[in-house]
């Protein structure tokens, strides 16, 4: 596996500035988290943060849409939103979400991926450029797949049924040769239950019209960018649902795991 590596710039990733200057704009690398994956999986799929809002706290991430109407990518400010059937497109800013994790991404560190690197492979280059498994990693990787595997839930009615029991029914897409983008969050292992403990990595299109939750891949060549987060915010929601919701089951980790197709 070849890959050759470089830091950007002498980037002070609290204050979002080269050198460490003071910086007026958006903290870079923090992450905004609206909810809880434990509360996304008892069925709290209604949140009261609208896109436009969410955009307020940082123009990279993924989620997902109310009533667990398929899954969201954020790019350069640019949401776009995943149907059952592996389709994208873009939506508008008053939809809601229940769940998603955006930052105002800063690359502190860039790899350019010369040979083919299957899942395990890739997350081992990260975590090098990381070089902490405390902290969490916001991950876009540009160029072209040999392949890639994802999934999107469907849109779920009332009364809502737990999470595990909506993936069991949602369809795998298998996509060969592909262009595109894949980013997301790389969270440590202490933080299971709150988000995603590992990878949660979503896939668009170099033409933004088919992608998804990633479930497996295997990258040819591009250019990989890593931001090390060190700084999380977590909006809670204060609605009856999440007031409710069992947030401690004993079975959370094996449960993330199936919900996450890990």
């Amino acid at each position: 596996m070849k890959f050759r590596c470089q830091s950007v710039g002498d980037i002070d990733s609290r204050s979002g500035a080269l050198g460490g200057a003071a910086d007026l704009g958006p903290r870079r690398n923090r992450l905004y988290q609206t909810s809880t994956m434990a509360a996304l999986l008892d069925a709290v799929y209604d949140g009261e943060t609208t896109l436009d809002e969410l955009l307020v706290h940082g123009n990279f991430g993924l989620g997902t849409f109310n009533a667990l109407d398929g899954e969201m990518i954020v790019n350069d400010s640019v949401v776009h939103q995943f149907r059952a059937d592996g389709q994208a497109g873009r939506v508008p800013g008053s939809l809601k979400t229940p769940f998603a994790c955006v930052t105002f991404f800063q690359p502190e560190k860039e790899c350019v991926i010369d040979t083919p690197c299957d899942k395990e492979g890739f997350e081992e280059i990260v975590n090098r450029l990381v070089d902490n498994p405390n902290l969490f990693a916001a991950v876009r990787f540009t160029g072209i797949f040999d392949r890639v595997e994802t999934r999107t839930v469907f849109c779920q009615c009332r009364p809502y049924p737990p999470m595990l029991d909506v993936v069991s029914r949602q369809p795998t897409m298998q996509l060969g040769t592909a262009t595109g983008t894949m980013l997301g969050f790389r969270t440590p292992p202490y933080m299971q239950g709150v988000n995603v403990a590992g990878y949660h990595l979503h896939f668009l299109t170099e033409d933004g019209r088919r992608g998804g939750h990633v479930t497996d891949y295997r990258v040819r060549q591009g250019r990989l960018e890593v931001g090390v987060i060190s700084d999380v915010e977590i909006q809670l929601p204060r609605t009856e649902q999440f007031a409710k919701a069992n947030l401690s089951p004993e079975n959370i980790h094996e449960a993330i795991r199936v919900a996450e197709g890990g």
